[in-house]
């Protein structure tokens, strides 16, 4: 990378001003993929997606590194960034997806699941003897008498009876309980 060398302190704004130009230019046009991106996205999980951030901060340290300049800078930066993509991109993400419409539940029932720990909490809460959990509870949010609502992260399946709770990103029955 060639440097340029100036005469006086104008020129040296002057060149600062230039490549802000050239930064600030760039990373719009990051935010122009970046909006895009969440049409790709299956669920709130995919938008933040950790994996992928450290790739990204693995790599452009590397290319600091190449070109001469501060790693530490420029993951700092670069976390900044990121960060504040994700956030651009998550409210993209919700306003095209209308994650309150309990089909979404609905269209997703074969991957509700939920753990062993969680199957035996659910028995115990509903007085279920010989009946499997998580069969029980996809019958009763698939059977049209729960009213499907979502808040933040969870969907709440509830009946006169019965309220059951399932994490929105994994799908995974947190209980289920008597009302």
């Amino acid at each position: 990378m060639s440097t340029i060398s100036c005469s006086s302190l104008d020129e040296v704004r002057s060149n600062i001003d230039r490549i802000d130009d050239g930064i600030i230019r760039l990373i719009a046009e990051r935010g122009t993929f970046v909006s895009q991106a969440s049409r790709f996205k299956k669920n709130e999980e995919g938008v933040r997606d950790n994996s992928r951030v450290e790739k990204v901060i693995h790599k452009v340290r590397a290319k600091a590194e190449a070109y001469g300049a501060n790693p530490d800078m420029v993951e700092k930066i670069y976390r900044e960034m990121i960060a504040g993509f994700i956030k651009m991109e998550m409210k993209e993400f919700l306003t095209t997806n209308d994650l309150s419409n309990p089909e979404i539940l609905l269209k997703n029932l074969g991957k509700v699941h939920t753990t062993p720990l969680g199957a035996d909490r659910i028995c115990r809460n509903l007085k279920l003897a010989g009946i499997d959990a998580v069969d029980f509870c996809k019958q009763k949010i698939a059977s049209g008498e729960c009213k499907i609502s979502r808040d933040g992260k969870n969907w709440y399946c509830e009946t006169d009876s019965i309220v059951i709770t399932v994490n929105a990103n994994s799908y995974t029955i947190i209980t289920a309980h008597r009302k």
